[in-house]
């Protein structure tokens, strides 16, 4: 038997898409691969064109020439591509990998569930980018997050920047990929999975916050403001 993948049928039906997965042959996957693909670093560049995360290139025009500025532009441009890439092929395929370690499902059941995940992670990123366009304006939390909420009662900034991480997206994203999984889990263990989904989710948000300490600014303007 076969079934197709579709992306908005299954992101609300996990349960569903991991059934069929396990009694039936998928087909039309490689063509929803492509196009989270496409998107996703048409979105990427659609940020680096307006702005986002390229203020410390402003900087740069006090110090250098027109061209040279321009060139840094490219630059960066070609770095989000490169790292718009990174970005989706971890969340596809290096998530499923560790995932796969950790519950031990397959690898390759896991993929399918993880290009629902990018999809909406994407997804949300768009959403903040069109709130950020039509105010014109860009904050470094999230509204979709903890963020907001933990600076007004919190000093720490990695604390602050980890709760920014856990979103309403991060709660959507554990529930589909919980539900699942457990398809593939007896009974007795679906409890030990759920909280290891959800140790995985802190482990990466922890990660995140303590790439945002890494002097980006710094590292651009001895790249192109005269070296090391």
């Amino acid at each position: 038997m076969f079934f197709d993948y579709r992306f908005w049928h299954y992101v609300t039906r996990p349960h569903d898409l991991a059934t069929a997965i396990q009694t039936s042959e998928m087909r039309q996957f490689n063509r929803r691969l492509v196009i989270v693909f496409i998107t996703g670093i048409l979105l990427f560049v659609l940020r680096n064109l307006w702005g986002l995360n390229t203020e410390s290139l402003t900087a740069l025009l006090t110090t250098m020439s027109t061209s040279d500025y321009i060139i840094a532009r490219y630059a960066s441009l070609a770095g989000t591509i490169i790292w718009s890439a990174i970005y989706i092929a971890f969340h596809l395929f290096g998530v499923a990998y560790i995932l796969s370690l950790l519950t031990k499902v397959p690898y390759k059941q896991l993929v399918p569930l993880q290009l629902l995940v990018t999809g909406l992670l994407l997804l949300e990123k768009a959403l903040l980018f069109g709130v950020f366009a039509i105010k014109g304006s860009t904050v470094s939390l999230s509204f979709l997050s903890f963020g907001p909420l933990a600076v007004t009662i919190m000093d720490n900034w990695y604390l602050i920047l980890f709760m920014n991480q856990l979103t309403i997206f991060s709660a959507l994203i554990i529930t589909l990929q919980y539900r699942y999984i457990r398809t593939f889990i007896v009974e007795g263990k679906r409890k030990e999975h759920f909280w290891m989904i959800i140790g995985l989710h802190v482990a990466m948000a922890l990660v995140t916050a303590a790439v945002a300490f890494i002097p980006f600014d710094t590292l651009l303007n001895s790249v192109f403001g005269g070296g090391f």
